[in-house]
């Protein structure tokens, strides 16, 4: 008994030593980066991970008048041959693994407005979304709120990359 007794007890401290160990290790470096983003189903679903990055803006807190506060992410405008698409990126930079809110906008020209397509929801790391967008041009919009509640943002109004 007393044998059977001690096996269970190694058997207890090898799976509490393992759990520690699982929850104490580091995720992976790139574990949340925007290549992962451009191929994640849950990104721009672009399984060859060939893109090329267009454009990007900073996401910033207001302060002063104006988006020129403490940076808490960037937007970016992506574009894959393969697919022949346009995807935005909203990747955090602050608070990078909390769940806020997190957005992303593509905005496609269709006159004499433009159709907006959106990724919106509590995230941790980003939001993505991507779209057919051979010969259209394109605008975009990415937004985070922080854990103190307040909003940063960043876009670009101009339509651009035409074609």
């Amino acid at each position: 008994m007393a044998r059977f007794t001690r096996t269970i007890k190694n058997a207890a401290v090898a799976v509490a030593i393992a759990s520690a160990a699982l929850l104490l290790s580091p995720a992976a470096a790139s574990a949340h980066t925007l290549g992962d983003a451009a191929r994640s189903s849950g990104g721009c679903g672009w399984a060859s991970g060939s893109y090329t990055t267009l454009d990007s803006r900073p996401i910033r807190r207001w302060s002063g008048g104006g988006w020129n506060g403490a940076q808490t992410g960037t937007v970016y405008l992506l574009w894959s041959n393969t697919y022949q698409e346009n995807c935005v990126v909203t990747l955090k930079s602050h608070a990078h693994g909390t769940s806020t809110l997190t957005t992303a906008i593509l905005y496609l020209y269709n006159p004499p407005e433009g159709d907006a397509y959106t990724d919106r929801g509590d995230y941790g790391h980003y939001a993505a979304v991507s779209r057919s967008a051979a010969g259209r041009c394109v605008r975009f919009h990415g937004s985070i709120d922080t854990t103190d509640g307040s909003t940063s943002q960043g876009t670009r109004t101009t339509w651009g990359n035409c074609g």
